[in-house]
């Protein structure tokens, strides 16, 4: 408790000299938002998001409720009207998916699945903010020189970047080990699971084994990785990856609601049933 109240005194005394310069600590802002993460009991928001895959700009939005510990996520797609519910307390490797209308039914699905994830560069057991954060803490730890951290103020709300550039951006030879799948990779490096499937024939899905492929990997998760911060509740509003192709993958975060008041109930799909 006293750790958290010093790293928030020393975050709220950086931003009284913000007004005077734009330059901030890196450290500063990954630790705020870490910070604010680990004592959040539930947060609610929307999300929309632009993905690459197989060369074309996919878009969705959901609204997600995420309680962070134990991790449950229920999230509503936009477009169909879908739920789907992800509870680590009973699966960690299954969620449900929950029809409003074809097929009719509610499925269990493996979430890194062909039917459930497809080509989508995320799942949903990485739903909420910490998964995607850590990603970018990771390539901050590889190539800390590389990042730079300012304030700025986007659409009126104040808000803290931080953004890399990597002119050393490439690819470099990997062959899997026995049993590796994409996923394992991915998570192992630190590097987009995406971006093995698209750059590599004979890999078509998260799950493929690469047990003695030749595979090309990319050096770091992106050529030009940017991430806005919410400077109040300490939150992601904007993630944008690049590549040498361009824009990679983007998640725009909207609407926050923090520690909400839910039913019992709530991370169950009757519950979610009845929202229909």
């Amino acid at each position: 408790m006293r750790r958290l109240l010093l790293i928030s005194l020393m975050f709220l005394s950086s931003v009284g000299l913000l007004h005077a310069q734009d330059t901030v600590s890196c450290d500063e802002i990954f630790e705020y938002s870490y910070a604010q993460w680990e004592k959040m009991k539930n947060v609610q928001y929307r999300s929309a998001k632009v993905e690459r895959q197989d060369g074309e700009m996919v878009t969705a939005s959901f609204d997600f409720t995420i309680q962070p510990s134990p991790f449950k996520a229920a999230g509503r797609m936009h477009d169909k009207g879908h739920y789907i519910l992800y509870d680590t307390e009973q699966s960690s490797e299954e969620a449900w998916y929950i029809s409003n209308g074809f097929p009719f039914t509610n499925l269990s699905l493996d979430i890194n699945g062909k039917i459930f994830r497809g080509l989508n560069h995320y799942t949903i057991s990485d739903a909420g903010c910490n998964f995607i954060f850590s990603i970018i803490r990771d390539q901050y730890e590889l190539m800390g020189e590389k990042f730079y951290c300012r304030r700025v103020v986007r659409e009126g709300n104040e808000e803290f970047v931080i953004e890399a550039s990597a002119d050393d951006w490439g690819f470099r030879d990997y062959v899997g080990e026995e049993g590796e799948t994409v996923l394992d990779i991915a998570r192992k490096l630190n590097i987009s699971a995406y971006l093995i499937i698209e750059r590599n024939e004979g890999v078509s899905q998260y799950h493929d084994d690469c047990g003695g492929m030749k595979l090309k990997l990319p050096i770091y998760y992106g050529k030009h990785i940017k991430l806005h911060v919410d400077a109040e509740h300490g939150l992601p509003m904007l993630i944008q990856v690049y590549d040498e192709k361009g824009l990679l993958e983007q998640y725009e975060y909207f609407d926050y609601h923090l520690n909400v008041v839910l039913p019992e109930d709530y991370f169950t799909v009757d519950h979610l049933d009845e929202l229909d």
